[in-house]
């Protein structure tokens, strides 16, 4: 871009024959560029006329629809914005891979592209082309002005926002393109005089101009997708190395009064929005001067939360900010949504945003890992960061009548703060619909958002505001990590699952009735990062039933034509409320269950009540009868082929979901194995028992809300089970008739008492041949270290340990509790030397744990200040070898040696450590109610068996030595990224000693041998994911695939606020002491009842770990939590105690009606037609199903979760369902519920491990 000098008669860009006109051009340049960005403040203008004049309406109530144009004008307008907008839309895809992107931009883009283009070829060529002597001089002046006066508006444009970086991608090709024009014609005059070489070795600005227009090349170039995607991190910052150099190239090449600076504003808004010169740190807590203070936190295996503190400007909800973490990323500035709409309300800081960071590759794989490793080490890191933004000019959201949001996977960090602007609003706004899908994969990436969306639900019915939510989950499960699959793997805190954690359920007659709840609204938690930790809300027996909004889930992907038409359409017409919908009679259907034990056909006991207690009326009699001989011939394996893992022996409503697929199959055609599996749980009351999306059934030709209407217009409408169904959109929702079911339930849970939910088919090798036997099934869980106390930091392996055991023996496996102590090592040759100078026989026998622990801390401190002195010994040139040779370390390693030699004394002295220890652990498992099947141990693996597996693994090739130790290098043995991942791990040291991973793979294999086990878990925490990984897939390397694939890690958070004052780790003896003191204080504060307990010292130390265990299990394993002991005693919320307060006020129900369970056998069930009576059936008979369902999940809270559900359906019941002072028969048939509630109530608890307590 030669500018001065060229030609014949040089001069500049200031040359007298083309300064005037040139300088004339780049003025009307700058005229067009700010009449568009005119036009835009006026378009601005009018719709923020159009949106207060909507307001305006809304407000005074003066029309039913206040979104519709009011004049001429507005109906002009939104017809003229709506054509606009619509014609802008399509654009011309190239779907062949590899090349997809050459894809143009859409229509209205192009458009506008033309323009712009036409404006630049008007300047390059406007009185430009005259043939004369000037010709190519005059073009190559021209193309030089018109390139340089692109500048400015090349880095305006270079914002972070979309809307506008296109557009710099193409203001840069244009500049490509006049400035090579404007090259060229200099090139060619001087070539047609012979003057080239002339020209360039008197002109040096001319190798800037060459130099400038080769790096906008390379710039342009560089930003074509497929190259900008490979590295996006090198890319930006090549990108601003880039920018800077062609600048300044530029700036060396043009004269003085072509030298533009406007881009300096950018640099001054930089500055304003990172640079605070009095910062209140009074009131900020934490307000700096340069950057914003930030915390990262990372939630699950792929998101991280970046809460970015004391920020100085407001943001509106669908606005983004692009952020630069030095710490995390020196040269990069990524663009995030901003995850919340306003500022948070419960943070220290004035005015802080929230950002949602997906794990990919580069700076948010670096990010994740700095956040997930801060946590595992217990650190609260505060970073500074920069920010540039907020960008993007949303629309008004409150303006809309109704408002459609639809995001994937974390775009629903866009969405959601839109949701909660509108519905936290205070102000008059005109929604009176709201459609949110959520679509993934995985169900984790969207959990916490499901959970804001939740608490949202209450705000939504009080602001008038329909919410209707559907949440798709395309590809695996939620919270599942065994592979599984189900239907709606939805599990979140406060929302049902599919069939997991059930629903408070209410047949459509019973929506007529208010729902009364003792319920206290829980505070509105806009922060993420507290709803990703999914630590649950203070507040008072909240209930879940949502009355007046739509939950959706499936497991299809979701057909958005049909998502968006039915809100569109609904737009405008008044929507029939429950009270208008016509109840219909209460009748039931059943199918016969098959006996396990051989191939007869039987009845199961569910059937049998059923027609013992002839709970028909006359006219459905025959029904049932036609339905029972349907069944009744059927085999056992032909009942399983046709509906799978149906066993309505076990699971009463079986017969509910095999009856309704049988029925579907005659409406709508398709197999019933596939309308068996796609039926889900629905979320609350008013939405039915269950939900059927018409897409899972695959059928190809007709829209899936088409299908839908047409199968509901199909459906009987006198089925003996299911009423009508209810279709919105491509959902039909299923509603029970309920009599049959209280009345045949109820008796069933009762007479079965604890063994009501489980499932053998579940453990049995093969269902269909019992005698195969059962699956064996290890789990490892707890694994102190002997000779230290019971700390925190092994809370959660023992509790989730003791849970899983639980489940699976419920399900009819044969389980096997392992405790894999670390009783060997170095530390325990130090632990003997500790013994013999300062141990006590009498403290060991009475307190053998806290006397060697005390005893270790002791010996090792003095060692530790041994080497400290050696080390100073050493600097100052002292011989220092034969003290190292007694030394005290050096004494525990001969004492270890010893050890390992099988020296008898050494062994004597360690295994009376070890019993000793094991003993006591005991004792603290026994409050736990935990107990194990093996006591098993780093010891029991030998030197042979280490030494043994070392060669095989150097023969295979797997382990290489590298510098004198043996290492397993996993980039040489598998390729690509899991390689990298996996790492270099050591398994034996230089010294010949094996390592922890040498170890396990020996136990695993001898493990294997020794009980041939069908599964295998591991429950350790997640600081040792890799570990896990490493050792899964060295033993598969080994030739062993088989037992690999039957090993499975479960993880877990850590538990946070665990230690003292003085960062010691506080122990679990005293933890549980601390929290029955506490529960006992409590207790003591009503004096009526704490007289009725029976020992009162024991119950608040049942409380107590009931409290801990409950806390522990609230939120996903693999999140952290803080330990609050305050939350977990109170009697308020879904704590422990107030678990154990609901089963302890059914024991007290049922001694203060003091009636025989003979008499109660005889209740007329048919009386309970309260809809609490019937909401607490429908929860019951959910019970063998969220079993299953947590068979998937392995998650503590989808039980949890399910029994706080019971709890609160039980607690808004009493007022209604009285038994002292209702007649006689009533009340044998509520204490009959009550019991019934009871036996399942105890039965969860006791599959957590806890204790239930009667008084």
């Amino acid at each position: 871009m030669e500018h001065a000098g060229h030609g014949g008669g040089g001069g500049g860009m200031g040359n007298s024959n083309f300064s005037t006109v040139n300088t004339e051009l780049a003025r009307r340049f700058w005229y067009i560029v700010a009449g568009f960005v005119g036009a835009f403040l006026l378009i601005r203008i009018v719709n923020w006329y159009k949106d207060h004049s909507r307001i305006r309406r809304r407000a005074s109530n003066s029309v039913e629809f206040p979104t519709k144009p009011s004049n001429k004008f507005l109906e002009t307008w939104a017809t003229l914005t709506a054509v606009v907008r619509e014609a802008s839309y399509p654009q011309l895809y190239v779907p062949f891979k590899g090349i997809s992107w050459l894809t143009p931009p859409p229509l209205g883009r192009v458009i506008a592209l033309l323009v712009y283009w036409i404006v630049v070829i008007y300047m390059m060529t406007e009185g430009a082309i005259i043939n004369d002597a000037f010709f190519w001089e005059r073009i190559g002046y021209r193309n030089g002005w018109i390139t340089v006066t692109q500048v400015p508006l090349l880095y305006l444009l270079s914002s972070n926002h979309e809307k506008l970086n296109w557009l710099h991608r193409w203001v840069a090709r244009t500049m490509l393109v006049s400035g090579a024009v404007h090259g060229w014609h200099f090139y060619a005059d001087w070539a047609r005089s012979g003057l080239v070489d002339y020209q360039i070795n008197l002109l040096p600005i001319i190798k800037y101009g060459f130099g400038a227009w080769g790096v906008l090349l390379w710039a342009c170039v560089s930003g074509l997708a497929p190259l900008r995607r490979m590295s996006y991190e090198f890319f930006v910052l090549q990108h601003i190395v880039t920018a800077v150099v062609f600048i300044w190239l530029v700036y060396m090449h043009v004269p003085a009064d072509a030298r533009y600076n406007v881009w300096v504003c950018r640099t001054a808004l930089l500055l304003w929005q990172n640079i605070k010169v009095f910062p209140d740190k009074a009131k900020c807590n934490g307000g700096q001067k340069v950057g914003h203070q930030a915390q990262v936190r990372a939630v699950g295996d792929s998101i991280t939360v970046v809460t970015i503190k004391d920020v100085h400007f407001k943001w509106r909800a669908g606005q983004h900010l692009y952020l630069w973490m030095p710490r995390v990323g020196i040269a990069e500035a990524h663009p995030y949504t901003i995850a919340c709409a306003r500022q948070l309300p419960e943070t220290c800081i004035c005015n802080s945003i929230q950002l949602v960071v997906r794990k990919q590759k580069g700076f948010s794989k670096r990010l994740h890992e700095f956040a997930s490793k801060s946590q595992a080490e217990g650190k609260k890191d505060r970073l500074t960061v920069f920010v540039s933004g907020p960008f993007g000019a949303p629309p008004r959201w409150d303006v809309y009548e109704t408002i459609i949001l639809i995001s994937a996977s974390t775009g629903t960090s866009f969405t959601l703060p839109i949701l909660e602007s509108v519905i936290q609003s205070k102000q008059t706004n005109c929604v009176k619909r709201i459609d949110l899908l959520l679509t993934t994969k995985q169900g984790e990436e969207i959990d916490f958002y499901v959970t804001r969306v939740h608490q949202l639900i209450d705000q939504a019915k009080n602001t008038g505001v329909e919410l209707n939510v559907h949440i798709a989950v395309t590809q695996g499960p939620t919270t599942f990590t065994d592979g599984h699959t189900t239907n709606t793997k939805i599990k979140t805190v406060g929302i049902s699952s599919a069939s997991s954690s059930g629903s408070n359920l209410a047949p459509r007659q019973q929506l007529k009735e208010q729902v009364q709840v003792a319920r206290t609204p829980s505070p509105l938690a806009v922060d993420i990062e507290q709803a990703a930790l999914a630590v649950p809300v203070e507040r008072k027996r909240t209930s879940n039933v949502i009355t007046d909004s739509h939950f959706f889930y499936s497991s299809v992907r979701p057909d958005i034509e049909t998502f968006i038409r039915g809100p569109v359409e609904a737009t405008g017409v008044t929507p029939i409320s429950s009270k208008q919908r016509k109840g219909t009679s209460t009748t039931f259907k059943a199918n016969p269950s098959i006996s396990i034990n051989s191939g007869r056909v039987v009845t199961s006991p569910f059937l049998q009540l059923l027609r013992q207690r002839s709970i028909y009326p006359p006219a459905m009699t025959s029904q049932l009868e036609q339905l029972v001989q349907k069944v009744e011939g059927l085999s056992l394996d032909a009942f399983a082929d046709k509906y799978p893992n149906c066993h309505p022996e076990v699971n009463p409503f079986d017969l509910y979901r095999a009856h309704l697929s049988s029925v579907l199959g005659e409406v709508t055609g398709v197999d019933t194995k596939i309308i068996y599996p796609a039926l889900a749980w629905t979320a609350s009351l008013d939405k039915g028992d269950l939900v059927l999306p018409a897409p899972a059934l695959r059928i190809k030709g007709k829209k899936p809300d088409e299908l839908a209407a047409e199968w509901g217009a199909k459906f009987p409408e006198d089925d003996i089970l299911f009423e009508k169904p209810t279709v919105s959109g491509y959902f039909m929702t299923f509603f029970l008739k309920p009599e049959p079911l209280t009345k045949a339930l109820l008796p069933l849970i009762r007479s079965q008492g604890r063994d009501f939910g489980r499932n053998k088919y579940h453990g049995l090798k093969d269902p269909k041949d019992p005698s195969k036997g059962k699956k064996r099934m290890i789990v490892e869980f707890s694994s102190p270290n002997i000779a230290k106390p019971f700390h925190a930091g092994h809370l959660r392996s023992t509790i989730i340990g003791g849970f899983l055991a639980n489940l699976y023996d419920i399900a009819g496996w044969d389980v096997t509790r392992i405790n894999y102590l670390g009783d060997w090592g170095k530390q325990y040759g130090l632990l003997a030397l500790g013994f013999e100078k300062y141990g006590d026989e009498e403290t060991l026998e009475q307190d053998p744990i806290n006397h060697l622990f005390q005893l270790y801390v002791r010996i090792n401190t003095e060692m530790s200040a041994e080497k400290e002195e050696f080390e100073k010994r050493k600097q100052a040139g002292e011989d220092i070898s034969e003290l190292e040779a007694n030394s005290l370390d050096e004494q525990a390693r001969r004492y270890f040696r010893k050890m390992t030699d099988r020296d008898p004394d050494a062994l004597a002295m360690w295994r009376r450590f070890r019993d000793l220890s094991i003993v006591r652990y005991q004792q603290t498992y026994a409050r736990l109610n935990i107990h194990f099947d093996e006591y098993s141990g780093e010891s029991q693996v030998s030197e042979e068996e280490m030494e043994k597996i070392g060669k095989e693994m150097e023969e295979k090739g797997i382990a290489k030595e590298d510098k004198g130790a043996m290492i397993v290098d996993f980039q040489e043995l598998i390729p690509g990224k899991e390689g990298k991942r996996l790492e270099k791990p050591i398994v034996r040291k230089r010294d010949g000693t094996a390592l922890y991973l040498t170890r396990d793979i020996s136990e695993l294999l001898n493990r294997h041998k020794k009980y041939d086990f069908d599964h295998m878990i591991y429950v350790v925490a997640s600081a040792q994911d890799l570990h896990l990984k490493q050792l899964f897939k060295i033993i598969e390397l080994l030739g062993h695939k088989d037992i690999a694939a039957k090993c499975q890690h479960i993880n877990f958070g850590l538990v946070l606020g665990m230690s003292t004052r003085k960062g010691t780790v506080k122990f679990l003896d005293d933890i549980l002491r601390d929290v029955a003191d506490k529960m006992h204080e409590t207790m003591r504060k009503n004096e009526t009842k704490y007289s009725q307990v029976e020992n009162p010292e024991a119950t608040a130390d049942v409380l107590g770990i009931s409290s801990v265990m409950v806390q522990d299990m609230t939120g996903k394993r693999i999140n952290n939590y803080t330990f609050n002991m305050d939350q977990m005693t109170s009697f308020e919320g879904d704590t422990g105690p107030y678990l154990q307060y609901a089963h302890a006020r059914i024991a007290s129900i049922k001694r203060r009606a003091d009636i025989p369970d003979e008499e109660v056998d005889t209740a007329d069930l048919s009386l309970l037609t309260e809809p609490h009576a019937v909401n607490i059936v429908r929860l019951l008979v959910q019970w063998p199903d969220v079993i299953a369902n947590t068979l998937r999940t392995l998650e503590p809270v989808t039980v949890l979760a399910y029994l706080f559900k019971m709890t609160h359906a039980l607690s808004s019941s009493y007022d209604h369902l009285k038994i002292v002072g209702s007649e006689r028969e009533l009340m044998k048939a509520r204490l009959a519920l009550y019991d019934a509630a009871h036996v399942v109530l105890g039965n969860g608890m006791r599959l957590l491990g806890l204790s239930p307590v009667d008084r």
